[in-house]
C-alpha cells in the first residue's frame, strides 16, 4: 500500500504530471485512431519525400516503361472507344515486331466479343508475343463478398503473366501504396507492376520486401493484400514518354525506340477510365490507371519503395520516450531543458531516420503531438512555480517595507524600478507587476516636474554614492487615484556585500497636509471668500503681469456693476444676494476666457482683465456676452429675478499703463453707463470728464427721444430699370433734437450724426425695435389705405446682430402689425455680415425662414470675402455710393460696378445701385444691366406724408404705381 501511495506521489509530482498526462494523451490518439492523424503522417511522409531525402538508386533513361497512349488522337484515327479485339492483336504484334522487353495491358477483356474469331486473333497475339501480362481486379459481388474479375480463360491462358490492379485510397483519398500480392481467399496474384517486371526482366524474390500482413494465407469470402509498399518518386522524369497508339499502327515509331524497352498499353484519352490522384503526379494531380502502374513499375525496377510499420510501433516508440522523461522528472536545470527539446525534436528524427537510412516509414504525428503537449505542461509548470517562488520572495521584501509611512523605491544603477512599497504603489496608482523594471522616467503619473526633481537626485546620489535630500517640497499633479500632492524628497545609496554601490533608494514623504494648510492661508489673503475670485490685491498683480507682456494683444480693464442689487438685500436678505453674488460669479467665469481674470471689486461690482483681443470690437462683444450672462433668470425663493448690470471699459496703453488709474477710469466709464438707467456699455474717453458734454448731451438726448417718440422714418423710393416701375422702398430714420450746445431745437439729424453715439451707448438695440415697429405699422396702415404697398427695407446695425433677439423682434413686429414677411427686407452691411460669420449666417437663415428677405448693403467697402454670399440667404446686392458717384469718370469704378452684377446675376441676386444723381451714371447702369437704382436722381427720402402727396405710391384700383419718369419717357 505504502508503495503503491509512493508510486502516486511520485507520478503526480510537479516534473512528472506533464509527462503522465501526455501519455494518457498518446493512449486517447491511438485509440480513437482520428483519420486527421492519419491525414498529417501522410502529409510528413509527402513533404520528407518531396524534399528528397530519400536516395533513390540510379537508373538508366533506358529502363524507363514508354507509354503506347489510346489518346484522343488515336481514338479519332481508328475509331471510337471500345476497340475490337484485333485492333488490340494488332497493337501487340506491333509490339512483337519492335522486339519490346514486355507489354503491360491493363485492359480488361473479361466478356468475350460478340465475334468469336476476334477473341481467337487477340489470343494468338498475346501468344505471339510470350511477354504480355493481363489485369485482374476485385470486384463487389451482388449477394456480398468479393469476387475475382480475369480475362477470358483463352486471353489468361496465353498471357505470361496476370496481375492485380486493386489500388487502395490513403485517409486523404490519394493513391500511394502498391500490395505486391493480393487475391480472392489468399494472396495469389503479383502486383500489376511486379508481374511486368517479371517478364521484362530477371525474376525477383518477394520474400522481406513490404510489410506483412497477419491473415495473409487464406481468407474466406474477402479479397487478401500482401507485402505493402509505398511508392516513392522515381529518378526519372516525369511524365513518362507517351506513344499514340495510331502512330505505332502507322508505322511513324522507330523500331530501336522500342527495341529492349517495358511498355504498358492504356486509355489516357479523357473522359475514359477512372483517375488517380496521387502526389506523384504533381501535388496530387489525377493521373491515368495506366501512368500510375507505370509509375508503380519505375519504382519497383529502382527501387524507389518504402515499407510502412505497423502504427503499433508508434505507440510503442511514444510510450518509451514518455515513460523515459516521466521517469527522470526533469527539473529548472540546464541539462533537464535540454532533455525535453531533445524529447520533442525525437519523432521528427525518428521519421526521418527511418524514411532515410532504412527505407521504413513509421508515422509519429500522434508521439509528436503528445510530447509537444508534454513539454508544453511542463514549461507551463515550471514557469508556475518558479512565478510562486519570486512572489514569496517579494512578499518577504514588501512585509520589510509595509510598517513604512513614506512612499519607498528601490533603483538599480540605471534606474530602473525594482522595488516598491504598499505606499509607493498608493501614490502612483499602480500595481507592483506594472511599474517594477520601468525607468523612472517613464513614471509620468508623478508629473513632469516631480520626474525631473526625482531622476536628478538618484543620479546625484548614484554618481555620488552619498545620501541627497531636496529642501523645500516638489507638487505631483492629481491623478485618477488621487488628488494633487506635496512630496519632499531624499535619495540614499544602496550597497552590495564588497561595498559597491548597486542602487539607489528613494523616498518620498508626502507634506500635503502642511503645505495645504499654508496655501489655504494664501488663497484667503488673496481671494474673496464668498465667491472665491480674485480679490484686489491679486488683481492688480495680475493687471500688472499683463502690461508688462509684449504680445498681450488689446488689453482690456472691465468694471462691471450690478443694477440695483440694493433691494435684494433689503427684500429677500443677505443670504439670497450671497446666492446671487456667487451664481453671476459663476456665469462670469464661464462667459470669460481661462487667460482672462474675473475677481470681485467689492460688493456688487466686478472687475475683469482681458487679453489677446484684435480690437475694440472683439471687447464690446465681450462685453456684450458679459450683459447677456448677467441678464439670465436667477430663481429666489420660487420667484424668477432678472438682473442688468453697468459696464465701463478701459484700454491698456490707449488710455493709460498704470494698473491703478485703468481701475479708476473703467469705474468713470461705469458711472457714465450708471447715469443712463444702467445696462449699458461704456468705453472710457479721454475727455469724458469735460470734453465730451455734447456727447453726453446726445446720448440723453436720444434717450429722451425715444420716450417723446422723436424719431422719424423717411423713405427714398428705388426703381427697376427695365420696366420703371417702384421696385421698393428705403427707410432711413431721423431724428429731431430737443435742444442743446450742439444744436438748435427742433434740428433734424442724419443717422452719421447720432448712430455711433447710439450704438456706445447701447441704445441702437432699442431703435432698431422702435424702427421696426414703426416700418411695419406704416406698411400696414397704406395697405389699409388702399394703396399699392411695395416691399420696404429697414437697416440693422452690428449690435442688433450680436445676439439672437433680433429675429424674435422681426417676429414680433411682423405679428402685431400683421403684413405679409414679403414686404419686409433687411439690410446689413458687409462688415458686419462678416463680423462673426457663423453667428451672421445662422441668424440670417433663422430669418429668413420667416419670409423677410435680406439686403446686403455698402457691397465692395467692407471685408468682401465673396464665400459668406454663398453661405448667407442673401436676395439682393447694393452696389456702394462711392462706385456710383465716379462711375462714368473712373474706368476702376467701372469695372467693379459691372464685377458685383456679374456677379449677383451669377448668384441670383437683384442688384441696386444707389446714389444715383446723373443721368449719365443712369446710362451707363442700364447698359451694365443694373436692376434696380436709387437716387437723388429720382428723389431725396421722403416722409410718409410726403410720398403721398407726391404720389409715389398708386392705388391698387390703378394698374401700376409712379414710375420711374426718366425710364418711361
Amino acid at each position: 500500500m505504502k508503495a503503491a501511495q509512493r508510486i502516486a506521489v511520485a507520478l503526480l509530482d510537479h516534473s512528472r504530471l506533464p509527462w503522465v498526462v501526455a501519455i494518457a494523451v498518446l493512449l486517447v490518439l491511438h485509440a480513437l485512431s482520428p483519420r486527421t492523424l492519419e491525414r498529417a503522417d501522410l502529409l510528413v511522409h509527402d513533404q520528407l519525400v518531396m524534399q528528397g531525402v530519400t536516395a533513390d538508386a540510379p537508373a538508366s533513361a533506358v529502363s524507363a516503361p514508354l507509354v503506347i497512349a489510346i489518346d484522343e488522337a488515336s481514338l479519332k484515327a481508328l475509331g471510337a472507344w471500345p476497340w475490337s479485339r484485333s485492333r488490340h492483336a494488332e497493337l501487340i504484334d506491333a509490339l512483337n515486331r519492335a522486339g519490346v522487353a514486355g507489354i503491360g495491358y491493363p485492359v480488361m477483356f473479361a466478356e468475350p466479343s460478340s465475334d468469336p474469331g476476334e477473341d481467337g486473333r487477340l489470343a494468338e497475339a498475346i501468344a505471339r508475343a510470350g511477354n504480355v501480362v493481363l489485369p485482374v481486379a476485385p470486384v463487389a459481388r451482388p449477394g456480398g463478398g468479393i469476387d475475382t474479375l480475369q480475362p477470358l480463360p483463352a486471353l489468361a491462358a496465353a498471357a505470361a503473366r496476370l496481375g492485380h490492379v486493386d489500388v487502395e485510397l490513403d485517409a486523404d483519398a490519394l493513391a500511394r501504396r502498391l500490395f505486391l500480392e493480393a487475391g480472392e481467399h489468399r494472396p495469389q496474384w503479383p502486383a500489376f507492376a511486379w508481374a511486368l517486371m517479371d517478364v521484362s526482366q530477371p525474376p525477383r524474390p518477394l520474400a522481406g520486401l513490404g510489410r506483412q500482413h497477419d491473415g495473409g494465407a487464406t481468407a474466406a469470402g474477402r479479397w487478401v493484400r500482401d507485402h505493402e509498399v509505398i511508392v516513392l518518386p522515381s529518378s526519372h522524369d516525369w511524365p513518362l514518354r507517351h506513344i499514340p497508339a495510331v502512330d505505332l499502327l502507322a508505322g511513324r515509331v522507330p523500331p530501336e525506340t522500342l527495341r529492349g524497352r517495358t511498355v504498358l498499353v492504356g486509355v489516357t484519352a479523357a473522359g475514359l477510365g477512372v483517375p488517380l490522384a496521387t502526389p506523384m503526379s504533381g501535388h496530387g494531380a489525377p493521373m491515368t490507371s495506366v501512368d500510375f502502374h507505370a509509375r508503380g513499375y519505375m519504382a519497383l525496377t529502382d527501387g524507389a519503395i518504402v515499407t510502412p510499420l505497423s502504427p503499433r510501433w508508434s505507440l510503442f516508440a511514444g510510450l518509451l520516450l514518455l515513460g523515459a522523461v516521466a521517469w527522470i522528472g526533469p527539473k529548472r536545470r540546464l541539462r533537464d531543458v535540454a532533455l525535453v527539446v531533445m524529447a520533442v525534436l525525437l519523432p521528427w528524427l525518428g521519421m526521418l531516420a527511418l524514411l532515410d537510412g532504412l527505407s521504413r516509414w513509421l508515422g509519429m504525428i500522434s508521439v509528436a503531438i503528445a510530447v509537444t503537449l508534454g513539454a508544453l505542461g511542463w514549461l507551463g509548470t515550471q514557469s508556475l512555480r518558479l512565478g510562486l517562488r519570486l512572489n514569496r520572495v517579494n512578499a518577504r521584501a514588501d512585509a520589510t517595507l509595509q510598517a513604512i509611512s513614506d512612499a519607498v523605491l528601490r533603483l538599480d544603477m540605471q534606474l530602473n524600478v525594482r522595488y516598491l512599497n504598499r505606499q509607493a504603489l498608493v501614490l502612483l496608482g499602480s500595481t507592483l507587476d506594472h511599474v517594477q523594471g520601468r525607468a523612472l522616467g517613464e513614471l509620468v503619473v508623478l508629473g513632469r516636474d516631480l520626474l525631473i526633481e526625482t531622476t536628478a537626485l538618484a543620479e546625484r546620489c548614484r554618481d555620488t554614492a552619498q545620501p541627497v535630500t531636496r529642501p523645500g517640497h516638489v507638487s505631483m499633479p492629481a491623478g485618477r487615484d488621487g488628488p494633487a500632492r506635496a512630496l519632499r524628497l531624499s535619495a540614499s545609496p544602496l550597497f552590495d556585500a564588497s561595498g559597491r554601490i548597486e542602487g539607489v533608494v528613494l523616498v518620498l514623504n508626502d507634506v500635503s497636509d502642511t503645505v495645504d494648510a499654508a496655501e489655504r492661508l494664501a488663497h484667503q489673503a488673496t481671494h474673496d471668500a464668498l465667491t472665491g475670485l480674485p480679490n484686489r490685491l491679486l488683481l492688480r498683480d495680475r493687471l500688472r503681469q499683463v502690461l508688462a507682456q509684449r504680445d498681450a494683444g488689446v488689453v482690456a480693464v472691465m468694471f462691471v456693476d450690478l443694477d440695483r442689487f440694493k433691494r435684494i438685500n433689503d427684500s429677500l436678505g443677505h443670504q439670497q444676494g450671497d446666492a446671487v453674488l456667487t451664481t453671476l460669479a459663476s456665469r462670469l467665469r464661464a462667459v470669460c476666457r481661462a487667460s482672462d481674470t474675473v475677481a470681485r471689486w467689492g460688493g456688487d461690482e466686478f472687475m475683469i482683465i482681458l487679453q489677446g483681443l484684435g480690437d475694440r470690437e472683439a471687447v464690446s462683444r465681450v462685453a456684450a456676452k458679459v450683459m447677456h450672462a448677467v441678464g439670465q433668470t436667477i430663481t429666489l425663493d420660487g420667484v424668477d429675478f432678472r438682473f442688468s448690470c453697468s459696464i465701463g471699459v478701459a484700454i491698456a496703453h490707449e488710455d493709460s499703463s498704470d494698473p491703478d488709474v485703468l481701475f479708476a477710469m473703467a469705474d468713470t466709464a461705469m458711472y457714465r453707463s450708471k447715469s443712463q438707467a444702467g445696462a449699458a456699455i461704456h468705453f472710457y474717453a479721454q475727455d469724458m470728464s469735460a470734453g465730451t458734454r455734447d456727447w453726453i448731451e446726445l446720448e440723453a438726448d436720444l434717450r429722451r427721444g425715444l420716450e417723446q417718440n422723436r424719431f422719424e422714418v423717411h423713405y427714398q423710393p428705388q426703381y427697376e430699370l427695365a420696366s420703371g416701375r417702384l421696385s421698393a422702398l428705403e427707410a432711413l430714420l431721423r431724428f429731431r433734437r430737443e435742444g442743446g450746445t450742439t444744436g438748435a431745437a427742433g434740428e433734424l439729424l442724419q443717422p452719421v450724426d447720432f448712430i455711433a453715439v447710439a450704438e456706445e451707448s447701447g441704445l441702437i438695440e432699442e431703435i432698431g425695435e422702435w424702427v421696426l415697429q414703426a416700418v411695419t405699422r406704416q406698411i400696414a396702415e397704406w395697405s389699409r389705405q388702399g394703396l399699392n404697398v411695395v416691399p420696404v427695407a429697414v437697416n440693422v446695425s452690428a449690435r442688433q446682430c450680436l445676439g439672437r433677439s433680433l429675429v424674435r423682434r422681426v417676429s414680433h413686429a411682423l405679428t402685431r402689425s400683421g403684413i405679409e414677411p414679403s414686404l419686409l427686407r433687411l439690410e446689413l452691411t458687409e462688415t458686419t455680415a462678416m463680423s462673426d460669420v457663423d453667428h451672421v449666417a445662422a441668424l440670417l437663415a433663422d430669418i429668413h425662414a420667416l419670409g423677410v428677405s435680406l439686403s446686403v448693403d455698402d457691397f465692395g467697402t467692407g471685408y468682401s470675402s465673396l464665400s459668406y454670399l454663398k453661405r448667407f440667404p442673401i436676395d439682393e446686392l447694393k452696389v456702394d455710393r462711392s462706385f456710383v458717384r465716379d462711375l462714368v469718370r473712373d474706368a476702376d469704378d467701372e469695372a467693379i460696378v459691372r464685377a458685383t452684377i456679374a456677379l449677383a446675376h451669377g448668384l441670383g441676386m437683384r442688384v441696386v445701385a444707389e446714389g444715383v444723381e446723373t443721368e449719365e451714371q443712369l446710362s451707363r447702369l442700364s447698359a451694365q444691366g443694373c436692376d434696380v437704382v436709387q437716387g437723388y436722381l429720382f428723389a431725396r427720402p421722403l416722409s410718409a406724408a410726403d410720398l403721398l402727396a407726391n404720389n409715389i405710391l398708386g392705388s391698387k384700383q390703378r394698374s401700376e404705381p409712379r414710375a420711374l419718369r426718366l425710364i418711361k419717357s
